[in-house]
């Protein structure tokens, strides 16, 4: 239980899994930046056109969906 070479073989694997596996963090946080800028430059080389829609506003005139509405709000509190 107390086997020095154990502990120094299972110290050993544990540094150089963590090592690869933060490599791959690192490698991995590098790539996305670099996309980012990647995509940044391709909105700016050719930007998509955004079409706005308005909203419709919808008039009621009825009196009854009015307290309806008022109603269930006053309802649930």
């Amino acid at each position: 239980m107390l086997n020095p070479e154990l502990w120094t073989t299972g110290g050993t694997a544990m540094v150089v899994g963590m090592g690869i596996v933060f490599s791959f963090l690192i490698i991995l946080v590098g790539a996305i930046a670099l996309m980012a800028r990647f995509v940044e430059f391709l909105n700016k080389v050719c930007p998509l056109p955004v079409v706005e829609q308005k909203a419709k506003k919808v008039k009621t005139t009825d009196d009854a969906d009015i307290a309806l509405a008022i109603a269930v709000a006053v309802a649930q509190g």
